[in-house]
């Protein structure tokens, strides 16, 4: 690879022998270098064809350096402990919310989940696990702290990773019963949901973790909630526990599986939020 520009010390455009343009992510890759000058191979931890249409490179070469350093290791950490692979949309996803992150830390904001805390650790205790390694360790690369609530954020994260095993026809049922779901929310609620929004990403994991585990027949544990959590929730919320109603009905009528009391608590919480506070 020849080296042509740096964008900073982790991220340079180099061409190949082949003169095709690629952004290329590695510690200190940019460090130093000169038009003409040869980057080694082994440098290179992550790589992106320089193409006017992937709009994945103007997040990539707008990061700081220190953001892409903590993403590579974030990465590494998290494929060895959980043995997922990061493509690289996932991985500039990350990075976007590292970079993010550290900048809400600098300005002091906290963007507060307590409410889902209860629920990713039921749901996810591996994620979560590695979550809290990757918190501790960008506190001590990066020398600032971080609100509990990153815990949550990178979980997800990581969840979404983990769920990109799925086979083709797995991947085509998922795709149906999401789309029926979420035209469930949006004609009871009259709600266009948006689609960019956090509350948006988080409800549609929590349903990807669901039905996957429906369509693969995995066994399901009860997570021991409260009955009377469930009772406060639907009394609460009653219009949205008529949607969670109409979303179980129609689980049940496509896949067999009937919704327990605590998949439906998690759902009414996940349904409010992404209608009432998107």
């Amino acid at each position: 690879m020849i080296f042509e520009k740096s964008y900073n010390n982790s991220a340079a455009l180099v061409k190949d022998e082949a003169g095709v343009e690629w952004i290329v992510i590695g510690k200190g890759i940019g460090f130093g270098k000169k038009a003409g000058d040869v980057i080694e191979e082994e440098k290179i931890e992550r790589r992106f064809k320089n193409t006017d249409q992937d709009t994945t490179l103007k997040t990539v070469t707008s990061l700081s350096s220190l953001a892409l350093s903590l993403t590579n290791k974030m990465v590494e950490l998290s494929q060895r402990e959980l043995g997922i692979k990061f493509d690289n949309y996932a991985y500039t996803s990350l990075a976007d919310h590292v970079d993010f992150m550290l900048t809400r830390s600098k300005e002091n904001l906290v963007l507060d989940n307590q409410m889902m805390q209860w629920e990713v650790i039921k749901l996810y205790p591996k994620e979560v696990a590695v979550a809290k390694e990757l918190v501790t360790m960008v506190e001590k690369e990066a020398k600032v702290t971080l609100p509990d609530s990153e815990v949550v954020f990178l979980t997800y994260h990581l969840v979404n990773v983990g769920f990109d095993k799925e086979t083709v026809q797995e991947t085509m049922e998922l795709s149906k019963l999401l789309d029926g779901i979420l035209r469930i929310v949006s004609l009871e609620t009259g709600k266009k949901l948006d689609r960019t929004s956090f509350n948006y990403s988080r409800f549609v994991t929590h349903l990807r973790a669901l039905l996957i585990q429906i369509i693969k027949k995995q066994e399901r544990k009860n997570d021991g909630l409260d009955p009377i959590l469930g009772q406060l929730m639907k009394q609460k919320y009653p219009e949205t526990s008529k949607v969670v109603t109409k979303i179980a009905y129609f689980i049940k009528e496509k896949t067999g599986y009937q919704l327990s009391e605590d998949d439906e608590v998690y759902l009414i919480l996940h349904v409010w939020r992404v209608c009432i506070i998107n």
